[in-house]
Parts: C-alpha cells; sequence; structure tokens
C-alpha cells in the first residue's frame, strides 16, 4: 500500500487539511513539518483511524471534534484517503505485480457537550478507482484487514513519543512479546498457514473418525481410536512447553529485576554491617578527642614554660643587648670617670699635662665635668647593671633550650591538626553511615529475600515440568509414527478402506509440507529479520562491535523477545538500561527489518522520530529510514518532524524527500509566529514550505536561527 492524498475535515483542530503525499521511488520520503502542538499527532491519528477505526484511538471516549466546538451542534468529522495497493502473483514462475487504487472515506457525527463526545457510529466505505468510475466495495472493514492487518498499526503508523511500542517498559514482557509476535507472524503470513495447519489437523480427525466407524477391524478401531487420543496429548503437551518456557522466562526476568532490586537497596550495605562501621568510627572519634585533649594540656604546660619569652621576644630582647654591648665596647658603661677627675685635682695636673692650679680656668672646667658625670651616674649604673644581667641570660637561653622550645610547639602544632582532621573525618563517615542506616528498610529487604527465593523456587519447578512434559511430548511422538505405521498397514489390508487411505495419505502429505513451511519461515524469516535488525541497529548507534563497543548486538529470541548484548556478554533489559536515542533506533531498525525482509509495500508514517536524538546518531537513523530501497524494491515513509529535528538534516531531506509540506496553528500568533492569521478560530493550517523555507502563513520568530528562506505566495 502507498498514500497518495489524504482530506481531512473537523478531526481535532485539523478543520481543512488536503494533503499530497510523495509517491516517487527515488524519493520515498514525504516530511510534514510541524511545531509542538501543531497537529502532527492528530494527523497522524486521523490516519490511524480512517484506517482502522475506533480500536485504534488512544481513548475512544475522547472527542474527535474540535475541542472548540459549540456544544450540542452536529459537527461531521471525516477523513478521506487515496492509495494505491499492490498485490503480486507468481504463476510459472514468473511474478506478476499489480497495482490498483482506492479511495477510502470514514466519517462519523458527533454532537459534543463538554468532554463528551456524542459520537454515533463511523461509516465507513471504500470505494476502487477504475477506467470507468469509482467502484464501491462491499465489505470494507474486512477488505482493509486484509490489506493491512490490525496487528501492523504499530508498524505502519509509529507515535515518536511511544516509538518503544515493542519494548516499553510500560507493557508485561508477554505484551511485548505478542506485539513482536503478531506483527512478525502478520506480515510473514505465518497466521495463515498455522490457520492451515490447523485445518488439516481438523481434517485428519475427521477421516480417523471415519476410520474407527468404517472399518471391521477391531484392532484398526482400536488403534485409530488410540492415535487420536493421543494426538489430543500431543498438542495438549505441545501447548504445555511453549506456556511452560514463556513463563520460566518470565520468571527468569523477574529474578533479574529483584535481584537488581534488592542489590540497590543493599548498595549502602546490610544493618549488620553498617552498624559495625558506625561502632568503628565512634569509637575511631573517640580515641581522637581523647588525644587531642591530651595535646591540648601539653600545649597549655608548654606555655607556662620560662623559655616561651625567649622564644617569642628573643629576637627583640638581643638587639637591645646588642646595643648595650656596643655602650660597654665604647666605654661609656661601666663609669669611671669621677673618681680620675678628682684625683687630678688633688694632683693640680691633668691626664693631658697641663696645670690644674687653683682659680684656673683649665680647673673650673674639670670641676664642670666633674658636676656632669655625677649628674649622669645613676643612668650610666642602671645601663651598666643591664648589661650584666642581659649578658648572663643571653648566654643562658640563646642556646638549644629555645630552641627545642619552638620545635616542641611546632610538633604539637601538627600533631592536633592531624588529629582534628581524624575528627572531621570521623564524623563525615558516622554522618554517611547514618544515613545510610535511616534509607535501609529491613522489612523491604527481607520481603525482596523472600521473593528472590520464591522466584528461584518456581523456576525450580517449571523447569521440572517442563521437563516432565518435554519428555512426555517427545514418547507421544514417538508413539504416534508407531500408530500410523500401524494404521496404514492395517488399513491395506482391509479393501473398503481404500479412499479413507488415500485421503488419509494426501493429509499427511499436506501436513508434512505446511509443517516444514512453518517451521522453514520461522526459523529462516525469524533469523532473517533478527539479522537484519541487528545490522540497522549498530549502524544506527554507530556501534563496532570489533571495537568493543557497549553495544555488541541485538537478536529476537525464539521467544519474541527483543533483547540487547552488550561487550561482557551481558543482556541488557531495554527498558531500563537503554538510553532513549538508542530505544527508538531498535524500534525503528525491528520496523525496517520486518517490512525490508517481508518485502511488503506499505507506509511507515512515524511522528516525532528523531526526538531525544542529536549528532550523528540522529543524521544516520534519518537518512537509514528515508533512503530509497533500490530498484526491485518499493517504500514509502512519511515523517512528521519539527525544526530542531531537521536542524543539521538538511543535506539529507534535500535528497530523499519527494514531498514536503509545514503545518503551523494559528494559536501560536503571536508568541510564535511573525504574521497575523487573521482567524477567527483556532485551527492548523498547511502550507507548502519545505524544510528550508518559511512564508507569511508559517513564519515564525525564530526562523533566522534554523536560517529559512523566505518564499513568497
Amino acid at each position: 500500500m502507498k498514500l497518495v492524498a489524504a482530506r481531512i475535515r473537523n478531526f481535532k483542530l485539523l478543520r481543512s487539511i488536503d494533503l499530497q503525499f510523495g509517491t516517487d521511488k527515488a524519493k520515498p520520503l514525504t516530511v510534514i513539518r510541524a511545531e509542538n502542538g501543531s497537529g502532527k499527532t492528530s494527523f497522524l491519528q486521523a490516519l490511524r483511524w480512517a484506517l482502522y477505526g475506533n480500536d485504534v484511538l488512544d481513548d475512544p471516549l475522547v472527542r474527535l471534534s474540535p475541542a472548540d466546538w459549540p456544544d450540542r451542534d452536529p459537527c461531521i468529522v471525516s477523513v478521506e484517503v487515496d492509495f494505491i495497493h499492490t498485490t503480486a502473483s507468481s504463476i510459472q514462475g514468473v511474478t506478476m505485480v499489480a497495482e490498483t487504487s482506492y479511495m477510502l472515506k470514514r466519517q462519523v457525527e458527533e454532537r459534543p457537550e463538554g468532554d463528551q463526545p456524542n459520537r454515533g457510529h463511523d461509516r465507513v466505505n471504500l470505494y476502487q478507482k477504475t477506467p470507468a468510475g469509482s467502484e464501491a466495495i462491499p465489505a470494507a472493514e474486512a477488505r482493509l484487514g486484509q490489506m493491512l492487518p490490525k496487528e501492523m498499526v504499530d508498524i505502519f503508523f509509529t507515535d515518536g513519543d511511544a516509538a518503544m511500542t515493542f519494548i516499553s517498559p510500560q507493557l508485561s514482557n508477554n505484551a511485548k512479546r505478542d506485539r513482536v509476535k503478531d506483527a512478525i507472524r502478520s506480515l510473514l503470513g505465518l497466521d495463515l498457514l498455522e490457520r492451515i495447519a490447523k485445518r488439516i489437523a481438523t481434517a485428519q480427525s475427521a477421516v480417523n473418525r471415519r476410520i474407527s466407524r468404517d472399518t471391521t477391524s477391531h484392532q484398526l478401531s482400536k488403534v485409530t481410536d488410540e492415535i487420536e487420543e493421543i494426538t489430543k496429548k500431543r498438542d495438549q503437551l505441545k501447548s504445555s512447553v511453549t506456556t511452560l518456557n514463556l513463563q520460566i522466562e518470565d520468571i527468569d526476568r523477574k529474578i533479574t529485576h529483584v535481584s537488581r532490586e534488592l542489590t540497590r537497596v543493599l548498595e549502602a550495605g546490610s544493618y549488620e554491617h553498617l552498624a559495625h562501621q558506625r561502632e568503628n568510627y565512634r569509637s575511631q572519634r573517640k580515641d581522637a578527642l581523647n588525644e587531642e585533649e591530651q595535646l591540648k594540656f601539653r600545649h597549655q604546660a608548654l606555655f607556662n614554660k620560662e623559655s616561651i619569652t625567649w622564644a617569642l621576644s628573643g629576637p627583640f630582647l638581643i638587639k637591645g643587648y646588642e646595643v648595650l654591648q656596643r655602650l660597654h665596647e665604647r666605654g661609656i658603661i661601666p663609669s669611671a670617670a669621677v673618681p680620675v677627675l678628682e684625683e687630678r685635682i688633688d694632683i693640680e695636673k691633668c691626664i693631658c699635662g697641663a696645670a690644674l692650679s687653683p682659680g684656673s680656668s683649665a680647673r673650673a672646667r674639670v670641676k664642670a665635668l666633674i658636676y656632669e658625670q655625677r649628674e649622669n651616674d645613676d643612668h650610666i649604673n642602671y645601663l651598666s647593671s643591664l648589661y650584666y644581667q642581659a649578658k648572663g641570660d643571653v648566654d643562658k637561653w640563646q642556646g638549644h633550650q629555645t630552641q627545642q622550645w619552638i620545635e616542641e610547639c611546632v610538633a604539637l602544632q601538627r600533631q592536633r591538626i592531624a588529629v582534628k582532621k581524624r575528627i572531621d573525618n570521623a564524623n563525615l563517615e558516622l554522618k554517611s553511615v547514618e544515613a545510610k542506616l535511616d534509607n535501609i528498610d529491613s522489612d523491604e529487604i527481607e520481603a525482596k529475600r523472600g521473593f528472590e527465593k520464591t522466584l528461584q523456587s518456581s523456576r525450580l519447578a517449571k523447569n521440572g515440568e517442563r521437563d516432565r512434559a518435554q519428555i512426555s511430548l517427545d514418547e507421544k511422538i514417538k508413539r504416534l509414527k508407531q500408530l500410523h505405521s500401524e494404521q496404514r498397514k492395517l488399513s491395506r489390508a482391509d479393501q473398503r478402506m481404500a479412499a479413507l487411505n488415500a485421503e488419509k495419505i494426501a493429509l499427511e502429505d499436506l501436513e508434512r509440507v505446511v509443517a516444514g513451511t512453518l517451521e522453514d519461515m520461522h526459523n529462516t524469516y525469524l533469523r532473517a529479520v533478527s539479522n537484519r535488525m541487528n545490522e540497522l541497529f549498530l549502524t544506527m548507534v554507530g556501534a563496532d562491535p570489533d571495537q568493543n563497543a557497549i553495544f555488541q548486538g541485538t537478536e529476537i529470541n525464539d521467544t519474541y523477545s527483543i533483547i540487547v548484548r552488550t561487550a561482557d556478554n551481558r543482556t541488557l533489559n531495554p527498558d531500563y538500561e537503554v538510553n532513549g536515542a538508542a530505544q527508538r533506533a531498535l524500534t525503528f531498525a525491528f520496523i525496517w527489518a520486518l517490512t525490508e525482509v517481508s518485502r511488503v509495500v506499505a507506509p511507515r508514517v512515524i511522528d516525532t522520530p528523531l526526538g531525544m536524538m542529536s549528532g550523528n546518531v540522529k543524521r544516520r537513523v534519518l537518512d537509514i529510514v528515508s533512503r530509497a530501497a533500490g530498484h526491485d524494491v518499493d517504500r514509502q515513509v512519511v515523517l512528521f518532524l519539527t525544526q530542531s529535528e531537521i536542524s543539521h538534516t538538511e543535506d539529507i531531506l534535500d535528497t530523499q524527500t519527494g514531498a514536503t509540506v509545514t503545518l503551523t496553528k494559528t494559536d501560536d500568533y503571536p508568541a510564535d509566529l511573525v504574521n497575523d492569521p487573521n482567524a477567527t478560530r483556532s485551527e492548523v493550517r498547511l502550507c507548502k514550505c519545505n524544510h528550508r523555507q518559511c512564508c507569511n502563513r508559517c513564519q515564525r520568530t525564530n526562523y533566522r536561527e534554523f536560517q529559512l528562506q523566505y518564499r513568497s505566495t
């Protein structure tokens, strides 16, 4: 199927939107550019509703009509979709491809009242376009279901904000498996083959009943009845083994989950271990505080020692002593001048030899000098006494005693700093341990441990149950082979069974063909999808397994679970251990792999696919999902993109885009739109601007940021 055009009326704010999709095989991408709140999701929902009806609405009770539609006024909501459906058939080895054009119209009347839609029954009409005109197709819903199976809605129409449809943590493991399984089986036609296999089994059972009824051989009747009984038991055992395998896988996942939860809770440590740590840190703090007190007393005693004076004021005292020493060296202290001068007066002769006779001027000068010296004698005596005292003290304290006090003081300071650090560290560790103790819920831990043990016990029991069922199944299969062989021998001996024998042999041949085809398709195609998904995912995220990348690969296992492997041979949980960009890439890789392997021509419509992506990952994903498939393969891709998603990918869009339009909501004026839309009501409008353009209708206030070119209309 390829979308050709869509005409939407009164669906949310899409009051009147007409859009042509790109159908160029060489440029398979259609871009619908729209900012958040500008109708992207509504457009996607409109397409889904048109093709699949109310069952695919997020909430069927939410109104489809515009939010401002007058209460109780009738509103006709309609979506018309023109599309081309491609069928392929093989005649004598030659593949014949036929394309048929259709027009689908789904409409419904709502008489909204507040939040209540008051919706009537929707009407759907499907028309085949022919040269002679349009021809109505009966049973439109059934015909649509054949062209686009409902199981494929999330494959063909994907909401990027919920892109993890097949790995979403909001879904149970069974639900995710079922979605993957349904998508693969529907697109590859496995469900059709399984229905055929069931019909063959029903026919075989009917033949066996006829054989048992018509034969005159008691032994043949007995064998046939046993075949029927064992066949039923075989089918039951097959179902049991499958169910038990799924249950065991679920238990394994639950064990992994509860183990991680228990590890998270116990990351702080067990209560006993933390309590022991707390006492240890308390003891360390107590010892450090005691040592600090002892160091305080030693420090106090050190400051009571006499040597502190010289340690603190010694340099200043020595400077004073050096002044006294210079006075002593000059002979100023101690003073002996007065006795000498008095002796010279008595002998009337100066030291210099001059006469000091009574009444002479020389004698008068000497007497004056004696008087002056006697006036300064107390000061000189004090300095002299100070000099001799200082000399003794300097000789005593200038040695090792002062240096020893300084060294002891420095050592004590260092010890006290070290002890203070020990006290602070002990306090910090205590605070941390006590916080962890506060966060520990002993009841929760015990509950999780108990749950883990219960799960492990359940897994052991399920493993035993599965193994016993498998043994019984193998025995039943072996016994059936023996019974079928015996039945054939007995039937050949009864000539009246010839027609039934032929019918039974034909059914057995058909059963082998269908079973072989199913097994081949399951193994071959499932592996092909898994391998292609792995290639696409690693390319999208730029992971090279040979370079020890975090992501080593992905696969779909036999129970249809999507798993991710790491470099250390560990399996990641896609729900919680894979980042948002990689989760989207994983979903897109699965969708693209499935559609490529099945070679189904169908639109892939994705809303906001590049959200949470940036840089090269964004470019690689866009390039892969939008490039042409090849000369012998066709595809169509419709992406709803914001300008931010488009940013730095313009060159890819230039090459691979076949059609581009822009959606703009009138309410965005004046906050985000430059020009007044002159709107009397809130609505979304369409223009033909591409990813590099803007016009009077869609020009936004940040258009310069994206270097958009103005397009005149």
